[in-house]
């Protein structure tokens, strides 16, 4: 065995892995309605002013509002020409009287200047009875009052939103130029871990990791792609490294320890460089990050709840920067401890715990015990130097996405 050398701190890992990933560059054209979430390749320009014409934007009678002054007090009788629906012009023109029975987002007939809502009105005969007085433009949705022509409605660099996905479909553009999305592969190493519908023998484990890191990847605009298991063998490893290479990111879980057979970190340094090995941080003390061929690699725990805890952490905003998605809010709250926890104190310690009722309750069982993060719904950060949290203290809580 070899032991680990001077730890990093989790602020010094992050920033070494934001100095070390940068977004892809490469594009693809996305159909309009495949392309929420996806990151604009370039500006969206629009090429009409929206709304193309005078509309609407009430059910009611289009008139001329001059010839509704008084109507509030005394109500004024005008003669209905004809009806025109969403989709329809009407051919002529509103002349002195006269109005046009109009629905929401038809577009205005010439010569009327404003809508009168159908609440204020009353059929008389071939007439309508206008009730309440109209100023120029009541009810009116001018030409271009949303999307001037020339208008850059959605810039390149941003992310489409399910409003921002509307503008442009208002514009009549059924693709969009956006950034591909990151291919991320991962991969499981270890003997003792086996794939799902294979029997369990003496000493070996169900393969966790891989589906764990797909849903984190997934979850942050990239494509998971799992590439197997990987066994504990210098050229396996090194031929899992360098397929690696190939993608955006690389994430492994296992192996990046200092145990006899924890070669990975050694592949990765053969291959490549290492940029830390060993956090100061618990659990996820055998975390490593490293670039092969211009590819970030990440050596993850084999440990369940160290992996998808040092996920949140440090993937994640890898994952988002790579993909140029804008960084996840983070979301907290304070709360209470239930009970009192114990920490190591030479490590800052993240501790999962489930909200309930104002109260963080402790669910943190051990690093490999999975149900630590299923029943959990954030974490607590326990500082270093910290040996001991009180039941009732306030804690500030990080949810998980």
């Amino acid at each position: 065995m070899k032991p680990f050398g001077k730890l990093t701190t989790r602020l010094d890992a992050v920033r070494l892995i934001d100095e070390n990933t940068r977004r892809i560059t490469r594009v693809e054209e996305v159909a309009i309605g495949d392309a929420a979430g996806r990151v604009l390749a370039e500006d969206v320009v629009a090429g009409f002013n929206v709304p193309p014409f005078n509309r609407s934007s009430m059910d009611g009678y289009a008139v001329r509002a001059r010839d509704t002054a008084g109507a509030s007090a005394k109500p004024v009788t005008l003669r209905l020409i004809g009806a025109r629906h969403a989709g329809e012009i009407f051919d002529g023109v509103v002349g002195a009287g006269e109005c046009v029975e109009i629905a929401t987002g038809a577009p205005v007939p010439k010569g009327a200047d404003a809508v009168v809502m159908v609440e204020y009105t009353k059929l008389a005969g071939d007439g309508v009875e206008v009730q309440r007085e109209a100023k120029p433009g009541s009810n009116v949705a001018p030409e271009g009052e949303d999307i001037k022509k020339g208008e850059a409605v959605v810039k390149a660099g941003e992310v489409l939103t399910p409003g921002r996905v509307g503008a442009v479909a208002a514009l009549g553009f059924s693709k969009v130029k956006a950034y591909a999305k990151p291919r991320v592969a991962i991969y499981s190493t270890g003997n003792e871990v086996v794939p799902q519908g294979k029997p369990l023998k003496p000493g070996q484990v169900y393969d966790i990791n891989s589906y764990t890191l797909s849903a984190v990847v997934a979850a942050n605009g990239c494509v998971p792609v799992r590439r197997g298991l990987v066994r504990d063998d210098f050229d396996a490893i090194a031929a899992a490294v360098k397929d690696a290479s190939t993608y955006d990111v690389a994430v492994f879980s296992g192996g990046s320890s200092v145990g006899v057979r924890d070669l990975f970190a050694g592949v990765v340094e053969d291959l490549g460089r290492v940029h830390f090995h060993g956090l100061r941080v618990k659990p996820g003390k055998p975390t490593l990050f490293g670039e092969v061929g211009g590819t970030p690699v990440f050596g993850m725990p084999g440990y369940s709840t160290s992996c998808l805890n040092n996920a949140y952490v440090l993937l994640v905003p890898a994952l988002r920067k790579v993909a140029g998605l804008p960084p996840a809010e983070e979301r907290t709250v304070k709360a209470r401890l239930s009970r009192a926890i114990k920490a190591e104190g030479e490590r800052e310690q993240f501790y999962s715990v489930r909200v309930e009722g104002g109260e963080a309750v402790p669910v943190f069982k051990q690093s490999g015990d999975i149900t630590s993060m299923a029943y959990a719904n954030g974490y607590i950060i326990i500082p270093i130097g910290t040996q001991l949290l009180e039941a009732g203290d306030e804690v500030n809580v990080y949810l998980f996405a």
